[in-house]
């Protein structure tokens, strides 16, 4: 897996950690979001990290977990996110061991997202033997005009 150099990123102590199956799906399909053409007509539909507009996902690719596309949870240290479901997130990168501990939804293994170009934490990317899914935190993707 080819990792770009990022500076004095935060997480560039993340390299070492173990990428999981998921990982190497994401990373292959980043490309397939990239939308550099401006009179490509799914360059409105496509979603940005906030921090640095790396093509992530797509309005397209919203899905609903549990009858919702939009969820709040909390962490076990009591930090709380807004996260929307989506199908595919090509533009992350899921990293770390899969962990079902304090799992937001039942029966899935969740790893962490980043986006992959910045490593900003987007979310978790969510995993069961039956299907696999996104939480990406609402306030840190954005459309571009």
């Amino acid at each position: 897996m080819h990792m770009q150099s990022h500076g004095d990123n935060v997480y560039a102590g993340l390299y070492c950690l173990k990428v999981g199956k998921r990982t190497h799906k994401a990373v292959d399909q980043a490309e397939q979001v990239d939308t550099h053409d401006k009179d490509d007509p799914n360059k409105k539909d496509t979603l940005h990290c906030i921090e640095c507009h790396y093509p992530i996902t797509r309005q397209s690719d919203r899905i609903q977990v549990n009858e919702q596309h939009q969820h709040v949870f909390a962490n076990p240290h009591g930090y709380v996110y807004q996260i929307g479901c989506f199908g595919r997130a090509p533009g992350c990168i899921a990293i770390g061991q899969e962990s079902s501990h304090f799992s937001w939804f039942p029966g899935y293994s969740w790893q962490v997202a980043l986006c992959g170009q910045c490593w900003t934490l987007l979310g978790w990317a969510f995993g069961s033997s039956e299907s696999q899914f996104f939480g990406l935190i609402v306030e840190k993707l954005k459309s571009m005009p």
